[in-house]
């Protein structure tokens, strides 16, 4: 290259002298954005967004990132957030992996707690493989919780690789009788409850969630005699308990749900609580306040009859029922019920009917029709059923007349559903029946999957069986549907 000749330089590189005009300007044109200069809020929900390790690890990259990190609502310390993928996986190298894996979650959770300020903090959850042999960590844990002000704790714990005689951690309860707890959601698993003759029950708790819980009958009486702020109460496989009473000062209760008790024998509800979910085998039920129950949710574990129940076993003293749901198996066909109750408040059924195959040669579904009869005011029916059995008859003209129920007008039902329609001739009586009596019937919705909660075997989800509900809702249902209002379900996501 030559004297003279010089190479050209784009005005992009080159370098002005500070404080020249051209320099400021850019300056102003060109504004130096930092994600910290966003608002705190914006940081918070950004960190939110991260693991409990990850969001820890911001603390790192200055101190109002500490303060963002600091203020986390939701507190997860649990096997996935806290320990390493190295971690994870050694707990599947059998006992001793176990164990290693457990003190490295104790020594992880209080490195997190030990940066965290515990300042604005609404939940936090414990869940980890603990006993009571842990008890000093876990009480640092629920110490925390407290001391943070939390307003949600779940401590949800379960013993794996400890032994049969392993004892659950004795939650304190002592730590809800004072006035620094802010505490008003609880759930606990896999603990022990013994609350002292001085307990004054729950200050400020609204909602309480108990799960495998060691707890006698007498305790619970004691525990819940004072927890008159509670709103919803969750209590789940008490294996203890052999009968339950929720006492009348529950008086501000609005969802109560008791779920698998293997040793229940009975359940006396001595307050008002509009909504209910039972799961568990059949049991007297005794209702003090029956005028404030509007939703029912029955799930029999046992086998019984659909109509046996609702007839014979439901009580009559529930006259402002709104909603009904009731799953169970049915083994045998009830000939009779002893009477037709009337549920004139009741605006909603859900009916989860599994039907083995002992009982399909005697179960008749157009028994169901009188449904109509007994809930003259209903709006929406749901019939999700599950045929368990191998023999299926599609319904074809050659199996004789179609049977129809005496007429029974219904001037409020505007939808149904029925799931599990495979083409039966049974089946299509039903649909028959409804769609001819209800009047003002907006949409019924023929679905040959089966959408009931219970567990669906295999020989149920055969292709051949939805092909002949939809062929047998087209061909038959279809043609009487002079209102448009029929509606065959193709797809199992619809």
């Amino acid at each position: 290259m030559g004297i003279g000749h010089c190479s050209p330089v784009s005005n992009a590189k080159r370098k002005l002298p500070p404080g020249s005009p051209q320099s400021t300007s850019a300056k102003r044109r060109k504004p130096r954005l930092r994600i910290s200069s966003l608002p705190n809020d914006i940081l918070s929900s950004i960190t939110s967004k991260l693991s409990l390790k990850e969001a820890a690890r911001t603390s790192i990259l200055s101190s109002q990132w500490r303060r963002v990190w600091s203020c986390r609502a939701y507190i997860d310390l649990s096997h996935h957030t806290v320990l390493s993928e190295s971690d994870k996986e050694r707990s599947w190298t059998g006992p001793r992996g176990i164990r290693l894996n457990r003190r490295k979650f104790i020594k992880s959770v209080g490195a997190l707690l030990q940066q965290h300020e515990g300042v604005g903090t609404e939940d936090i959850r414990i869940r980890h493989n603990l006993c009571d042999r842990y008890a000093g960590h876990i009480n640092r844990l629920v110490d925390y919780a407290i001391a943070s002000k939390a307003k949600g704790l779940i401590l949800e714990l379960w013993a794996v690789n400890y032994g049969p005689t392993t004892v659950p951690y004795n939650f304190p309860l002592q730590v809800l009788d004072t006035k620094n707890s802010n505490l008003c959601r609880l759930e606990l698993w896999f603990v022990s409850l013994s609350p002292p003759a001085s307990y004054r029950g729950f200050q400020n708790l609204t909602k309480l969630c108990l799960r495998d819980v060691s707890i006698t009958n007498e305790d619970v009486q004691r525990l819940l005699s004072e927890g008159n702020h509670l709103e919803c109460l969750r209590i789940t496989y008490c294996k203890m308990l052999t009968s339950l009473r929720i006492p009348h000062c529950l008086n501000r209760l609005k969802v109560l749900l008791v779920l698998s008790f293997p040793l229940l024998q009975d359940m006396t509800l001595d307050c008002g609580v509009p909504a209910l979910h039972y799961r568990g085998s059949l049991i007297p039920m005794e209702f003090a306040a029956p005028l404030k129950l509007r939703k029912l949710s029955i799930e029999l574990l046992t086998c019984h009859s659909a109509l046996g129940f609702i007839f014979n076993e439901l009580p009559a003293t529930l006259p402002r029922l709104e909603m009904l749901s009731l799953s169970c198996t049915q083994l045998e066909r009830v000939d009779s019920v002893s009477r037709l109750s009337k549920f004139r408040s009741l605006h909603h059924l859900i009916l989860n009917w599994t039907i083995s195959g002992s009982a399909r040669g005697t179960t008749d579904i157009l028994d169901l029709g009188c449904l109509l009869e007994a809930a003259p005011f209903m709006e929406k029916l749901e019939l999700h059923m599950v045929m368990d059995h191998f023999l299926h008859k599609r319904y074809c003209h050659e199996d004789g007349e179609l049977r129809s129920l005496p007429s029974c007008p219904h001037s409020h039902l505007s939808l149904a559903h029925i799931s599990g329609f495979i083409g039966e001739k049974d089946q299509l009586e039903l649909a028959l029946h409804i769609l001819h009596n209800a009047t003002v019937l907006k949409s019924l919705k023929i679905d040959p999957w089966p959408r009931t909660a219970n567990p669906i075997r295999a020989r149920v989800k055969s292709e051949n069986r939805l092909a002949n509900g939809r062929s047998v809702a087209l061909e038959f249902l279809c043609k009487d549907d002079y209102r448009n209002v029929v509606s065959v379900l193709e797809d199992v996501g619809e």
